[in-house]
């Protein structure tokens, strides 16, 4: 058993970890802060320039906690506020599938690292070498719980941010907001 949820942690947490830098500076083809920004803005949680650096230090820190096992159910909280703002204000729109861009794959991940609120990282962590026993239905209920109250106060900042208008953040073009060159005009 230690070994399966070392390769979950290690697999999970250094994929957290990476989306974490892809926001912060552009590592592995991401956007950086200030592309990051702008994409938060325009998925209504904004400031961006705010909300952006929060998110991916949220993922970075959490990924690695994660994956060293060292204090992993204040990670995995971290990574599943980011899995629900990311089904809120993206994901969800467009159904559960990830070819349409759905929300299958910040469900599984916010759920492998949900896993480990019950689970515990294992023998092989770092928590496990301290002698801390940070696992079980008390911490499984507070990470569901803070993820609701997460979850809800992204639906409200959305929601306020639609009223109020876009931002004055300039858009970065995604793929399908382009014409098909078939449909322009000659």
């Amino acid at each position: 058993m230690a070994a399966g949820l070392l390769l979950l942690r290690i697999v999970v947490g250094l994929l957290f970890a990476a989306h974490g830098l892809q926001k912060l500076v552009g590592w592995f083809g991401g956007a950086g802060l200030e592309g990051t920004a702008r994409m938060f803005d325009r998925a209504g949680l904004r400031p961006g320039r705010v909300t952006a650096p929060l998110g991916g230090v949220a993922e970075l820190a959490g990924g690695v906690s994660i994956a060293l096992g060292f204090l992993v159910p204040l990670g995995a909280i971290a990574v599943l506020l980011m899995m629900a703002g990311a089904v809120v204000a993206v994901h969800g729109s467009k159904g559960l599938w990830n070819t349409n861009g759905g929300s299958e794959f910040p469900i599984v991940l916010g759920s492998a690292a949900l896993t480990l609120t019950l689970t515990g990282p294992g023998r092989w962590s770092v928590d496990h070498l301290a002698g801390l026993t940070l696992a079980g239905w008390w911490w499984f209920a507070a990470a569901c719980a803070i993820t609701a109250i997460g979850a809800a106060v992204d639906v409200a900042m959305i929601r306020a941010n639609r009223m109020r208008g876009p931002s004055n953040t300039k858009a970065m073009p995604q793929v399908h907001d382009r014409i098909p060159e078939r449909h322009v005009a000659r």
